[in-house]
């Protein structure tokens, strides 16, 4: 599959740029804060992951859940004009942002796409025909060779069904046949490899991004964080941010997902239950024109 990256700027009709997200399922906003606001932003979460996650190794991701409730400073990343213009571009003018609101250290995690670990858990939201979730990363680097964005896979968002539930369920060892348990029995894990997951990445490509740019991405395209180039050595500490939106719609959609983040099946539900003080980006949300949970 060979898809140019070629990104539409909000300068272009909204029929382009909704064309293009819906063809490659992922939208790149160019500019959507100033590098210098970027590195502020930055500057001030290096020391926020240091003091909460002393001794960074950059091998291991860790995450910082509420960012919006915890830094309302920060709410600027998700209801800044750009980002609000081109969320309802691709969902509508009624758009609604869910609680889930991350920053995310060295991130570096096997391909996925958002909904694989709802759909493995009996919520399978992506095969709904009025799903609409869309992820918002802003990453705090440029893209380089050591990685610092995002690989996409495009165009796998209009596939039927999340190929990887099949695979990630027998890699823990969840309806594995009895040949192939037998197998990696013997072999010790190594054959069959289900933790190579390559096949699925053919035709996938590293977006290039500067600093202050956010990615738009349909939660169901394949994707993971950049990797280094072969032979590099990574130095530098890697930052994004992450939110999650959808279309109102009749709000059947939007329920369902709540029950879901509500429900110990969803690994942050304590941090939504234990009171997030959302009313700083509620009241932001409100004055940019859409709705914030």
């Amino acid at each position: 599959m060979m898809v140019s990256q070629t990104t539409i700027t909000l300068n272009q009709p909204a029929e382009a740029v909704r064309a293009d997200f819906q063809e490659k399922g992922y939208h790149l906003v160019k500019g959507a804060l100033s590098r210098g606001r970027i590195l502020e932003i930055r500057e001030f979460l290096l020391e926020e992951f240091n003091r909460k996650f002393p001794g960074e190794d950059l091998n291991e991701a860790n995450v910082i859940f509420n960012y919006t409730g915890l830094y309302p400073q920060l709410i600027d990343v998700i209801a800044n004009e750009r980002i609000v213009a081109a969320l309802k571009i691709i969902l509508g003018e009624d758009y609604v942002l869910m609680p889930p609101a991350s920053c995310i250290r060295n991130s570096f995690w096997d391909l996925h796409t958002d909904v694989t670990t709802m759909a493995s858990q009996g919520f399978p939201i992506g095969e709904r025909p009025d799903f609409t979730g869309v992820a918002i990363g802003t990453y705090l680097q440029d893209s380089s060779e050591q990685g610092g964005g995002m690989f996409v896979v495009p165009g796998t968002h209009k596939l039927k069904k999340d190929p990887l539930v099949r695979q990630k369920q027998l890699l823990k060892g969840i309806g594995v046949p009895f040949l192939p348990r037998m197998l990696r029995k013997l072999s010790g894990n190594r054959f069959p490899r289900y933790e190579d997951f390559s096949a699925f990445e053919r035709g996938g490509i590293d977006l290039q991004h500067e600093m202050g740019d956010t990615l738009i991405l349909d939660m169901r395209l394949l994707h993971r964080g950049s990797k280094p180039q072969p032979g590099v050595a990574r130095t530098d500490t890697k930052l994004g941010i992450f939110n999650l939106a959808a279309a109102r719609g009749d709000g059947k959609l939007i329920t369902y997902w709540l029950d879901y983040l509500y429900s110990p099946n969803y690994h942050a539900s304590d941090v939504l239950q234990e009171g997030r003080n959302a009313a700083p980006l509620k009241k932001a949300a409100k004055e940019a024109g859409f709705t914030a949970l």
